[in-house]
């Protein structure tokens, strides 16, 4: 069996509100309210065992009706959960969504303070087990001295990929770039980290060589209805998006991740490891919620023949 993918990051509960017309702020609009399993770390873990590669979740389940459903889920699906805790006395991460008539995100809240138990003390008991991962996923949902002490491990040589979530939280890590072997980001977290607009594809270069030279072995930064852009150390591409019907963008940043690892572990080319990230986003947005339950490995290789 080959060595698992750790992921670091949250696992909630997603209330999902589809607006039957434009929403506006301080009014009410029809709709239907989705309720699904989420947390960028959870959904990431669910497409890469969807994409048959092992997988072992780090997180916190409460142990309120919502929290042990999530577990219960996870564990039904194959996703590795023995590294993650399940927190006494602790309701769990919940996230409310609306989305716009485009089906993109228009306002959220996430009540994700059950993460606070993922302490240092906690990740170091693990260490062991980090140790022998093929690669370690961290999403910036995790707490900030989780992930201070992560980055410290000089004697933990394994690929850390990174995705940071939102502008918000991407400031967690903005002067610990160089840390990071991979990172995924879009084009607003790509901004706040870079600390300007990106109004130009030359401006999008020239970020990805700053952070090459900062230690970052490959960026992809994706630019929505303008494909995605990627570089390493030796080239840069950039490759469009795949013309289709979109159903909800929740999960497209999450399905990238992991057609890119995905393909990473194949040892697919800086180019190809782009279009295989934005085939499993294709296939991602063509269904509601976070994860299309179509995603396999067979699904993303057609995609990645169709539309990229």
């Amino acid at each position: 069996m080959s060595k698992p993918i750790f992921v670091l990051g949250a696992a909630l509960t997603d209330m999902v509100g589809f607006p039957q017309r434009k929403p506006a702020l301080a009014d009410s609009v029809p709709g239907r309210i989705v309720k699904t399993s989420g947390g960028v770390g959870r959904n990431l873990a669910e497409n890469l065992v969807r994409l048959g590669l092992p997988t072992e979740l780090i997180t916190a389940f409460g142990d309120d009706r919502n929290g042990k459903a999530l577990l219960l889920e996870c564990q039904e699906l194959n996703i590795g959960v023995r590294y993650s805790i399940l927190a006494n006395g602790r309701k769990g991460a919940l996230n409310l969504a609306i989305l716009d008539e485009h089906n993109d995100l228009y306002a959220g809240i996430a009540d994700l303070s059950i993460l606070d138990v993922i302490t240092p003390a906690y990740l170091e008991s693990q260490l062991p087990a980090l140790q022998e991962a093929s690669i370690i996923c961290l999403e910036t949902n995790t707490p900030v001295a989780a992930i201070e002490w992560l980055l410290a491990q000089e004697e933990l040589e394994v690929p850390l990929y990174l995705d940071p979530v939102s502008a918000h939280l991407a400031t967690r890590v903005q002067h610990q770039l160089g840390k990071f072997h991979t990172v995924k980001v879009n084009r607003r977290q790509a901004e706040v980290l870079g600390g300007r607009p990106l109004a130009q594809l030359s401006d999008v270069e020239k970020l990805a060589k700053k952070w090459i030279a900062a230690g970052v072995k490959r960026v992809f930064i994706t630019l929505g209805d303008q494909g995605a852009y990627a570089a390493d150390a030796e080239r840069q591409i950039h490759l469009p998006a795949a013309k289709i019907k979109v159903a909800d963008t929740t999960g497209a940043g999450d399905a990238f991740q992991a057609g890119l690892i995905w393909a990473s572990l194949r040892k697919w080319s800086l180019e190809d490891c782009c279009r295989a990230g934005l085939a499993a986003s294709t296939v991602a947005v063509r269904a509601e919620g976070a994860i299309n339950k179509e995603m396999s490995q067979a699904v993303l290789l057609e995609h990645i023949r169709k539309f990229c």
